[in-house]
């Protein structure tokens, strides 16, 4: 729909600077600007109107909605109603103003009505009716004009006297006062609410002397003639109930937060300006949390529910403004550096495939009596000890695991030791680190084969991958001395020291448990490796980089598709090359490429050439759209090019 930007600024009358702001407001509102024509001392919008907004039809209701997007208000003023209401009792008026005119007038239409209309793309008729058109255009109402062959189907009521009055009483009474000669009947209608409220919603009937006064001014001045009196008519009538009722927590349910850093919801106080300025009219009713809108007459047709209120709401205040992901501040206090690394060396062994047991500190301490802390008192013969060592209540668990499986168990546990400090009556409490590596089922040389057992040499590999993620500066070699707790339980050519290099300090131990020990001789072939490390020196050798930079990248949220070609490639052939080549004409959305088979043809003839063909399997998908037609056409293309290439 195409509107005049000079006649539509005659209601707001802004400055021609503000232009560009205005266009961007309309776009954010929904209503786009297809094209922009630059007249003479003129701009012609023309605006892709949605269903949902027919009432923008004219100048003035897009003025309308220009003064709501804006907060601008409309500056024609307002000419009040004149009628005599005082012994009336109803509010709400049908009401009809009948204007009477010579038929014999028909001067040529002004030319700049005229320029106008064929802006307008309406069809040029005789004056009267292009002055018609021409005030439909600016107000979005105009007069009806009412043929002779008309006259007997009109009648208008009063509902004072309750009296019904045609027409043609009303051409008897001209006959009485002057000679018969033919006229027209100009016919103003508008639906009046003649209440005390201030409230103004910029309805068109609110504007009704506006409109008529422009009318007929327009007509004296083209037609060169001057306009008796008016007859006006009325009856009242009901209005219809347009109230929406909707809470404050609905409104913040589905517009979410109004800060980006911390849930904060637009306040009562902001929801009532731009309800208001929207022109419906709102009330808070504060003991039940809601709000009451009545909305204007002329956007009934589409504001009906609670949604297309939280609409309107979120466009005046523009949605680029809300979010619905909040970055939570979790007050959790100080973390040591201690704790940070604990929790790292959780994460990793999990990672490796270890899981975490606990068990009770206090413990028989079957492997190593001499050193250990007995209880007065214990609960039982079983816990009479404080544990000396985490590998212990390990052994226990690999126990109670052969009981009922022969799977593979890779544990490892943190937790509290306690030892006394030579033959001085105190103790030590510490934190260590103790796993168990159990696995008869690791690895296979072919797949036709059993598999084998776990070696010390993978046991070896597996704490060094621990050591060299948590950033350990630690070495590994063979232990001068047994003076660990647990090196007794251990096979003698099957003993690995940990030490810290700074020092050369040993701080844990690596081996191969004796099965003898603990009395597993079922199977003499059976592996058990475990370690043991105290805690805090191992913390102390562990230093954070922070010089590691990450990436991020959203997952889309739209569908995939997917292309598989078959690519005919010659026996050297590289098929990177290849993939550098798609990737190139569509680095935005491919997401995978993968080859999933390869045939080849071989000729009779020994000397012949051998040629493959290689099958690609191609994933695309956007993060910003689902693909289209348009799209996946353009990708078949361009799959067509690589293969016509090579």
């Amino acid at each position: 729909m195409r509107f005049s930007w000079q006649l539509t600024n005659s209601f707001l009358k802004m400055p021609h600077k503000n232009f560009q702001k205005i266009l961007n407001k309309l776009i954010l509102s929904g209503i786009e600007v297809d094209k922009i024509e630059n007249m003479t001392n003129d701009k012609i919008l023309d605006l892709n109107i949605t269903t949902n907004r027919k009432e923008i039809n004219s100048a003035f209701s897009l003025a309308r909605e220009l003064s709501i997007l804006t907060n601008n208000k409309i500056q024609i003023k307002r000419v009040k109603f004149n009628l005599d209401t005082r012994s009336m009792n109803k509010l709400h008026l049908n009401y009809v103003r009948i204007q009477i005119i010579d038929d014999e007038l028909n001067q040529s239409t002004p030319q700049w009505i005229l320029e106008h209309l064929k802006i307008k793309g309406e069809t040029i008729c005789n004056n009267l009716e292009n002055i018609q058109k021409y005030i439909y255009s600016k107000w979005g109402t105009t007069f009806k004009i009412i043929k002779m062959n008309e006259i007997d189907q009109s009648v208008f009521s009063n509902n004072i006297d309750g009296s019904k009055i045609t027409i043609k009483q009303i051409i008897q009474k001209q006959k009485t006062l002057k000679t018969s000669r033919p006229i027209k009947i100009l016919v103003f209608s508008t639906e009046q609410k003649l209440r005390k409220s201030s409230d103004i919603d910029y309805d068109v009937n609110e504007f009704y002397e506006n409109y008529y006064s422009d009318s007929i001014n327009i007509i004296k001045d083209s037609l060169r003639c001057t306009v008796g009196k008016y007859y006006e008519y009325y009856k009242n009538f009901i209005p219809e109930n347009n109230t929406i009722s909707i809470g404050k927590n609905t409104l913040n349910n589905l517009l979410g937060s109004s800060e980006k850093t911390k849930i904060k919801f637009l306040e009562n106080q902001k929801i009532r300006e731009i309800l208001k300025n929207l022109k419906f009219l709102p009330k808070y009713i504060k003991e039940k949390k809601i709000f009451i809108i009545n909305t204007p007459k002329y956007r009934k047709h589409d504001i009906k529910h609670k949604i297309d209120i939280v609409e309107e709401i979120g466009k005046i205040h523009e949605f680029q403004n809300f979010y619905n992901k909040y970055k939570y501040k979790k007050l959790t206090g100080k973390k040591s550096e201690k704790f940070v690394k604990i929790n790292k060396i959780r994460r990793v062994l999990r990672n490796i495939g270890l899981n975490e047991v606990i068990n009770s500190s206090l413990a028989n301490n079957s492997l190593d009596i001499n050193k250990s802390i007995k209880i007065h008192n214990p609960i039982n013969e079983e816990q009479k000890h404080l544990r000396n060592n985490i590998i212990d209540s390990l052994i226990s668990n690999y126990i109670h695991h052969k009981k009922y499986t022969d799977e593979n168990l890779l544990i490892f546990e943190i937790g509290k030791t306690f030892q006394k400090k030579n033959l001085e009556h105190k103790y030590i409490e510490a934190k260590s680190l103790g796993a168990l590596i159990y696995a008869p089922k690791y690895h296979r040389k072919d797949w036709r084969e059993k598999p084998n057992l776990m070696s010390i040499f993978h046991a070896k590999g597996i704490l060094e991958l621990f050591l060299e993620q948590i950033n350990a500066d630690i070495y590994l070699d063979k232990l001068d001395k047994k003076n660990d707790s647990i090196s007794n339980i251990l096979k003698k050519n099957n003993i690995i020291g940990i030490y810290n290099k700074k020092n050369h300090k040993l701080i844990g131990i690596l081996g191969e448990i004796n099965n003898e020990l603990i009395k597993l001789n079922r199977n003499n072939n059976e592996k058990v490796y475990i370690f043991e490390i105290k805690l805090d020196k191992l913390i102390s050798t562990t230093k954070i980089k922070n010089h590691l930079n990450y990436s991020k990248k959203l997952y889309s949220e739209y569908p995939s598709i997917t292309r598989d070609i078959s690519i005919p490639m010659s026996r050297y052939q590289n098929i990177d090359t290849i993939k550098n080549k798609i990737v190139c004409m569509n680095k935005e959305i491919i997401e995978s490429i993968e080859i999933f088979n390869e045939y080849k043809t071989i000729e009779s003839h020994e000397d012949s050439q051998r040629s493959r063909f290689v099958g690609i399997r191609i994933k695309y998908r956007s993060l910003y759209k689902t693909l289209n037609t348009e799209d996946i056409r353009n990708i078949d293309n361009q799959l067509s090019y690589i293969m016509n290439s090579i």
